[in-house]
């Protein structure tokens, strides 16, 4: 009788019948995978990139002057943008609550349609305002006016720092 159990130190895939022979040229990846990856993180980039431009284009504040608004008013054409000047004629309101006033900046003038909330009763003649809107042919429709004020403050009742019980610069005791 002859005993014919296999020796399993000579056979490479033991008794389980995988093999398990470390292989030194085994290809890990499919062929494709470094152009792929490439791929993946060109386009991870370029969708960065787009959102930072548009981030940053949309988040930035800028204004032209009247007299460069004026010089470039066939270029920004209907397009929505901000102009500063100054109030120069009385802000007229009509029946409909169009307000109409005119705005210089370096002794060039434009007038200006507004449609929109009423300014605050800051608004008058010789105020600096910022105002949004296009250009309607030779008049400028504004849908926003910003006022800016001067940083001085005069107290409304300005003899009140002299009442008893107020101490000095009208702060209480």
């Amino acid at each position: 009788m002859t005993d014919q159990t296999t020796d399993s130190t000579n056979d490479p895939t033991g008794a389980s019948g995988i093999d398990l022979t470390p292989q030194s040229n085994r290809q890990v990846r499919g062929p494709h995978s470094k152009g792929r990856n490439r791929l993946i993180v060109g386009s991870i980039t370029l969708v960065l990139a787009f959102v930072l431009f548009k981030a940053l284009s949309s988040a930035s504040v800028f204004f032209y002057n009247v007299d460069e608004a004026v010089a470039e008013q066939v270029e920004l054409g209907e397009r929505t943008f901000r102009m500063q000047g100054v109030v120069v004629s009385e802000p007229v309101k009509d029946a409909t609550g169009v307000i109409t006033f005119g705005v210089s900046f370096n002794d060039v003038d434009a007038e200006i349609r507004h449609i929109g909330e009423e300014p605050t009763d800051l608004f008058e003649i010789g105020m600096p305002v910022v105002i949004e809107g296009h250009w309607d042919g030779r008049v400028f429709e504004s849908t926003q006016i910003l006022v800016k004020h001067s940083e001085t403050y005069i107290a409304d009742n300005e003899g009140n720092q002299d009442r008893p019980g107020v101490g000095e610069n009208g702060v209480l005791p």
